[in-house]
């Protein structure tokens, strides 16, 4: 797995030097095993998988995007940290990995180890939490989560293919900019005939809308699937319903008027070949707080799911895709160079961030132990000091919440506000 970085997933590994963009995967295995007895093993395994084997290397601009050079894995990619004794001390060890980000250059990824954890969620007894720290260069969520069941011992999962780009040809960059600029109109002419969804507004900034400082806190929500879900209503919908619900409580707690248009901003896997390893884009949705009935609004932020979803698999999107791809790297790095991190805008896609990947099944085993839940963390940024993840393996579903001390000063408040909101979206699901 070596070559030149396609032009999307380059630019996320130069964003990264504006806003800190590392994924952190989290996994509690149910045992009392210790880091140094599964070093050996997954330190072997590691050695098999071609995405874990490579760092990034720069080249001139003037000779095109960067690549993926090998990389030799040895023990240094395997951290065993003290024993933080309760899952909260380890949760808050693992906030505190943020702050260390990768040098890409060296290597790509590092797993932490914290063992003999005592209280971790649905764990009989100590737990094992394993923590994958992985470039985002290297891959969306889905690639993330496909590379940590590999590292686990999941041998039945495959690497991911990308459609080679190509080298940039001038002839090429005029053609798909041209049908980039066509497939624009298009759109345009779609969406006053209604054929199409129009653009999601923007939205109004709150309180955690903030340019994120001071202590980064974690916290986690771990909860069964069926509490989650009803007919109709996905996963992320149920979630989202529940992220509602709780956000619009905590504003209102500390007397902040709850915006109509409260949205999120949702990551959304695009629909077609894979060209580049992040096959994602974001979207602006809908989280409706005046819809007090549960299941009705459920009904309705998936419904502006589905408008975001529409319109973003409009032939324009892709074209526009096809477009960037041929754009020169020079061109490409110098506009992420003009990115201003210091600037607050009037409006914003969400007011926080929901990223939901399923993980697959709970047959995840280190140690000994089983996996009882995963969680992951989504970076904060500029005008997002409160995140949240969802994901699940197996059963389990766990409901991430990642936040700075500027935007979020309580957020052992906010925890329980969200349990309750799962507890009430729970309830109201299973009256239907």
């Amino acid at each position: 797995m070596h070559g030149r970085l396609h032009p999307t997933d380059a630019q996320t590994y130069w964003m990264s030097t504006k806003i800190p963009n590392d994924q952190f995967l989290l996994y509690c295995f149910d045992t009392d095993a210790t880091a140094r007895s599964v070093r050996a093993d997954l330190l072997g395994n590691a050695r098999s998988i071609e995405e874990l084997n490579v760092r990034i290397a720069d080249v001139p601009l003037t000779l095109g995007y960067p690549r993926l050079a090998p990389a030799p894995i040895d023990d240094g990619h395997i951290l065993e940290h003290d024993r933080p004794g309760s899952w909260n001390a380890c949760r808050n060890q693992v906030a505190e990995l943020f702050s260390r980000q990768l040098d890409q250059h060296e290597t790509v990824w590092r797993l932490h180890l914290f063992d003999h954890v005592t209280g971790a969620p649905r764990c009989h007894g100590p737990a094992l939490v394993a923590v994958l720290q992985l470039s985002h260069a290297l891959g969306d969520g889905r690639i993330a989560s496909a590379v940590a069941r590999r590292l686990f011992g999941d041998h039945r999962e495959k690497a991911t293919d990308t459609v080679d780009r190509g080298r940039f040809r001038f002839r090429e960059f005029i053609r798909r900019s041209s049908r980039a600029q066509e497939m624009e109109r298009i759109l345009t002419a779609d969406t006053n005939a209604g054929a199409v969804p129009p653009q999601a507004p923007g939205r109004r900034l709150t309180r955690v809308n903030v340019a994120p400082s001071g202590l980064t806190s974690v916290r986690c929500v771990v909860r069964d699937r069926s509490e989650l879900t009803a007919s109709g209503i996905s996963v992320t919908v149920g979630a989202s319903t529940a992220i509602s619900l709780a956000l619009s409580r905590y504003l209102a707690l500390h007397g902040e008027e709850v915006p109509v248009g409260l949205g999120a901003e949702i990551t959304l896997g695009k629909t077609g070949r894979r060209r580049a390893r992040n096959h994602f884009r974001n979207a602006g949705v809908d989280l409706l707080p005046t819809i007090e009935d549960l299941p009705r609004r459920a009904h309705a932020i998936a419904t502006a799911l589905s408008d975001r979803q529409a319109r973003a698999e409009h032939p324009a999107m892709e074209a526009q895709s096809l477009a960037t791809e041929m754009v020169p790297a020079i061109l490409l790095h110098w506009g992420i160079r003009q990115f201003d991190v210091t600037a607050v805008p009037d409006l914003v896609t969400g007011n926080t961030v929901v990223s939901s990947v399923a993980r697959g099944d709970d047959d995840l085993h280190l140690g000994g132990g089983r996996v009882r839940f995963t969680a992951g963390f989504p970076a904060l940024s500029p005008v997002m000091g409160l995140t949240h993840g969802v994901h699940g393996i197996g059963e389990a579903v766990t409901l991430s919440v990642t936040s700075s001390e500027s935007a979020m000063e309580d957020p052992d408040v906010y925890q329980t506000l969200l349990s309750d909101a799962v507890d009430d979206v729970a309830y109201a699901f299973a009256r239907l």
